[in-house]
């Protein structure tokens, strides 16, 4: 097996791996690997190592070690959605548009806004068409290009 980089690796970031398997043989499919991280701390671990080719964040993932206050500052949207938090972070870290999919049960006009204002993705879950399409455009979309997706 050919060793693995950053370029085809997918950070998939959910606690409820069983809803995401779909997902996780997909990217398998299309010589990808994937690292799951089941909570905000070990997410924000994967953010802080690399930027990888993309993160897949739900809104809903536990915290095991309380966060910073800076979250708390950031408004009740972020300490509803931690996930959100990790989108934010990994957006100031680096990762680009097409690089960060929020993705999530909840339709929210809040995390929309905020979504918008990171450049990230946001996608219900449910939507299968639409996830899939997103997911071929991260495919197609070269993070190592200065067009910024």
């Amino acid at each position: 097996m050919a060793k693995t980089t950053v370029a085809d690796t997918v950070i998939v970031i959910d606690d409820e791996l069983q809803n995401v398997l779909w997902m996780v043989d997909w990217f398998d499919s299309k010589g990808l690997y994937v690292q799951v991280a089941p909570n905000v701390n070990e997410a924000l671990e994967r953010v802080n190592e690399e930027i990888y080719r993309a993160l897949i964040v739900d809104l809903n993932i536990p915290v095991l070690e309380p966060l910073d206050s800076a979250v708390q500052a950031m408004g009740p949207v972020y300490s509803k959605y931690p996930g959100l938090y990790v989108a934010n972070r990994a957006r100031n870290r680096g990762y680009r548009n097409r690089q960060v999919i929020i993705y999530s049960v909840h339709k929210d006009p809040e995390v929309s806004r905020e979504a918008s204002l990171l450049g990230c993705t946001y996608i219900i879950k449910g939507r299968p068409r639409e996830i899939k399409a997103e997911l071929e455009a991260v495919l197609a979309f070269d993070p190592t290009s200065g067009d910024g997706g």
